[in-house]
């Protein structure tokens, strides 16, 4: 191994939702990923008009993990009313109409939830993706073959594992 070469640990985690309180503020701690998809989810998110905060952070370059925050807008949910209402502060969760969970509180603030914000988000950026493939496979036809070529390899090697798999166990 060279002086200059680093191999990067497998993260502890897979995914996970930080934060406490309100339902439109958390951080998403997603692992073996770095700022390739921390800087394009942040791009996304901030696009959304329902999306007040979106930042990302690769806490240090050797741990392979992004932390994503979203915060969201007030009135941001979908369907949403801003119909005042006298009392504490109490929270509760309702569904909207097109079933994306909303945080209502006392006073009519009713927002998207962080997660529904993130997945809204993770389908426009798979959706911009597929896109771009298209568009790319269309100019290039040689694109589109060498990626059916190595998908059916993908394909026979995962099967050529199991029968390796399969022959062990005998």
């Amino acid at each position: 191994m060279s002086v200059n070469e680093v191999k990067l640990r497998k993260a502890e985690i897979e995914f996970e939702v930080r934060g406490t309180g309100q339902a439109g503020s958390r951080t998403f701690a997603i692992g073996d990923e770095d700022h390739t998809l921390g800087n394009c989810l942040r791009h996304v998110l901030i696009q959304n008009q329902k999306v007040a905060f979106a930042g990302y952070s690769v806490p240090h370059p050797s741990e392979p993990i992004v932390h994503l925050r979203v915060q969201t807008a007030k009135g941001s949910a979908k369907g949403s009313t801003k119909a005042g209402s006298v009392g504490g502060s109490s929270r509760r969760r309702r569904r909207a109409a097109d079933d994306d969970e909303m945080d209502v509180d006392a006073e009519g603030d009713d927002r998207m939830t962080a997660v529904d914000a993130l997945k809204e988000a993770c389908r426009t950026l798979s959706d911009q993706c597929d896109f771009v493939l298209g568009a790319v496979e269309e100019a290039l036809p040689e694109v589109k073959e060498d990626r059916e070529r190595i998908e059916t390899l993908a394909l026979t090697g995962a099967h050529d594992d199991d029968d390796e798999e399969e022959e062990d166990d005998e």
